[in-house]
């Protein structure tokens, strides 16, 4: 080889060597600068998301946070959520993640995909009931409305067993389906009439023949019944047939037949005023039993515990021919009519005292403003109507007023007003109020001007028994 060749050699060999240098460099930044540029973008664009429509399911809690599929360059920290999802409704809602100036949106769409929950039961009814798929339901729950339906409907009609497909769907159209089984029967048994006892009452008083009575059916929750009460004489000593006719949607037809006895009132043509006196015993009782005997009239004592000085006069009372009987103990209305137990509590209390004081266990009841009181209401609402039955139950007989002297509206009323209140009644049985407490005198310089005045119209005067008129009121609470 020449010198001139081996110059020529040695050019190429060195301007091959530049140029894959050149390249090795071109090679070596390529990946810097895509680094570099992945890093520039990374940063810059530092959350991803795992997807733009975030299905979400209704009622269960939601955190944007399980959207966020990578961080890059940064931290929970320094990434802003906002969004307004509510997962108790079904929509879309928007959450915005910010970092670094940089918005991602994305939409949550609240769905509800559960189906209900239903629980089924199974039924069995007459031939005449017009079947419903409620009847089948025992539970059925969803976050949403639901509605159910027979799945696939027929004419159950006959006796028999029939399986029933009971759907349940919500208001996304998610349905359960259930089977339950339908049972049919010929019903041929009448209905029952309960609480139809034969009964006793007293010559002139009437009862209500439906109170207190029950009609069942084994088939027909409701059963329909009249009563024929038309022999009934309650003016005539007797007994009687009231005749209670049943039906229920079968058909099937029943009768009762129910006893009342009318028993003779010795009162009943006879012309009776019952002077009656509240709050006692006081200072005046004696004064009081003094003009009973002189004048040959009974009366009725419905006395409280507060003034238990004067407790030797009932033994008095009792033993001359009158009544003792029970007011209440305290007098206290808040106390009294704080409810039913503490209304009998009361009750006992002043019943204990007056046998102690008298050998006499007394059924006889006034309370406290009478049946038709409406302070009860503010300490127990509904309390009267209460008391009334149950006292009756226990076998008391309370007692109101047809007649009032009005020597409550003030001490020292004048005998004028109270005599001219007091016989201003005309009604065959006449229950009169009056009160014996230390603070009513005029109240017994009253009294001779009434008797004298019933007395000449031809009236008695007895004391109260658990058959007397009882005068009641209308409860008003």
């Amino acid at each position: 080889m020449t010198k001139r060749n081996k110059r020529q050699s040695s050019r190429k060999r060195r301007h091959r060597h530049t140029r894959l240098l050149r390249i090795a460099a071109i090679l070596l930044i390529i990946p810097i600068l895509a680094a570099s540029g992945i890093f520039t973008y990374l940063y810059t664009h530092p959350v991803r998301l795992k997807d733009t429509v975030i299905r979400h399911e209704l009622m269960t809690p939601f955190d944007p946070w399980e959207n966020v599929k990578d961080l890059y360059f940064a931290g929970k920290k320094d990434v802003n959520i906002q969004t307004k999802a509510d997962v108790e409704k079904i929509g879309e809602y928007p959450v915005t993640y910010t970092c670094r100036g940089h918005e991602y949106k994305a939409t949550v769409k609240v769905e509800d995909t559960t189906p209900p929950r239903l629980k089924v039961q199974s039924y069995t009814t007459d031939l005449a009931e017009e079947i419903t798929p409620e009847k089948f339901v025992q539970e059925v729950s969803d976050f949403t409305e639901t509605s159910v339906r027979f799945k696939d409907p027929q004419a159950w009609d006959k006796e028999g067993t029939y399986d029933i497909q009971i759907a349940a769907t919500d208001t996304s159209g998610n349905e359960t389906v259930e089977t339950a089984t339908l049972t049919r029967k010929k019903d041929s048994t009448p209905p029952v009439v309960q609480g139809a006892d034969n009964v006793e009452v007293l010559q002139g008083r009437t009862i209500d023949f439906s109170e207190g009575v029950t009609v069942t059916d084994d088939m027909d929750p409701d059963p329909k019944f009249s009563v024929n009460s038309e022999q009934v004489d309650f003016a005539t000593p007797g007994t009687y047939e009231v005749i209670y006719t049943t039906k229920d949607r079968s058909g099937n037809e029943g009768t009762t037949v129910r006893q009342i006895t009318v028993k003779k009132d010795r009162d009943y043509d006879r012309k009776v005023v019952y002077l009656t006196f509240d709050d006692g015993p006081s200072a005046h009782t004696d004064k009081i039993l003094e003009i009973l005997n002189e004048y040959n009239a009974k009366a009725t004592f419905f006395v409280t515990g507060n003034n238990q000085k004067h407790n030797d006069v009932l033994k008095r009372i009792v033993d001359q021919g009158s009544v003792v009987a029970l007011h209440t103990y305290t007098h206290n209305y808040a106390e009294v009519y704080a409810s039913e137990e503490a209304y009998f509590k009361d009750l006992q209390k002043i019943s204990d005292m007056v046998k102690e004081a008298t050998g006499v266990e007394s059924k006889l009841i006034r309370f406290p403003g009478g049946s038709s009181n409406t302070v009860s209401k503010q300490y127990c609402p509904g309390l009267m109507t209460k008391l009334t039955k149950a006292v009756q139950e226990k076998g008391y007989q309370y007692f109101d007023w047809n007649c009032d002297s009005t020597d409550a509206s003030g001490n020292n009323v004048p005998v004028k007003t109270l005599v001219e209140n007091a016989t201003s009644s005309s009604a065959r049985h006449i229950n009169i109020l009056m009160h014996d407490t230390d603070a009513k005198g005029t109240t017994v310089e009253a009294l001779p001007d009434i008797i004298k005045h019933y007395r000449s119209q031809g009236y008695a005067f007895e004391a109260l028994t658990v058959d007397s008129y009882p005068a009641h009121h209308s409860v008003n609470n």
